[in-house]
């Protein structure tokens, strides 16, 4: 979710606001009145997702199974590991 939804690109703002059944300019105006709305619409995603932070053994995991993956391609050197 991009911190400021009135910059992003006309068409994608176009394409979601059609999914929601909105008027684009709903969107180009998201959060302009009250800062606290995206981080409180972000909360009610998440819990309705029932998404959570990873915790750090999952994030270790991650970082294995990604490597992991990297490694099978021909050019292993094209991967980065930040951490």
């Amino acid at each position: 979710m991009p911190d400021k939804v009135p910059t992003a690109p006309l068409a994608v703002a176009g394409r979601l606001a059609r999914q929601l059944g909105l008027p684009v300019e709903v969107l180009r105006n998201y959060g302009a009145s009250r800062e606290q709305t995206r981080t409180d619409h972000l909360r009610q995603v998440t819990k309705y997702l029932g998404w959570r932070a990873a915790k750090s053994l999952e994030l270790k995991e991650l970082d294995e199974f990604l490597l992991a993956r990297a490694m099978e391609h021909d050019s292993p050197s094209l991967f980065f590991r930040l951490g």
